[in-house]
């Protein structure tokens, strides 16, 4: 008798650079089960109706930006401990901090190495799992 594979973690990109996403979908793939956000408010309600296991959030994007939709993860309960990659396009001191404030669990500047991204999203699983 076969026994199903097991459940890969749910990770939600929300990135509005179709080429970027569709990269990461890609490349973390075989490690998470991976859905697309294009902006921040389908983003928010992608995490509140699937409630993936880690979420990978740009900063910068239409209808709500990153650190707006991070804020109303983290005021609804459902979402509130939900960890959360914040992705930046500089490395200027301010948008770590503003990640951080706005509630982010980690923080990522561009450009990033795929490998360092899937190490980040692993080191967030692991650390929802130890909680």
């Amino acid at each position: 008798m076969l026994l199903a594979p097991a459940a890969r973690p749910k990770l939600l990109i929300a990135e509005d650079d179709r080429a970027l996403a569709e990269t990461m979908r890609e490349a973390l793939a075989e490690d998470f089960s991976v859905d697309l956000a294009v902006n921040g408010t389908e983003a928010v309600a992608q995490a509140w109706d699937n409630r993936p296991d880690v979420v990978v959030m740009d900063a910068r994007m239409p209808r709500m930006n990153g650190y707006d939709a991070c804020r109303a993860l983290r005021d609804d309960p459902r979402t509130a401990d939900m960890p959360i990659i914040m992705v930046t396009g500089g490395t200027e001191p301010s948008l770590a901090s503003a990640a951080f404030d706005a509630g982010a669990t980690d923080h990522m500047s561009k450009p990033f190495s795929i490998s360092q991204l899937r190490s980040r999203a692993r080191t967030c699983l692991l650390r929802l799992q130890a909680s």
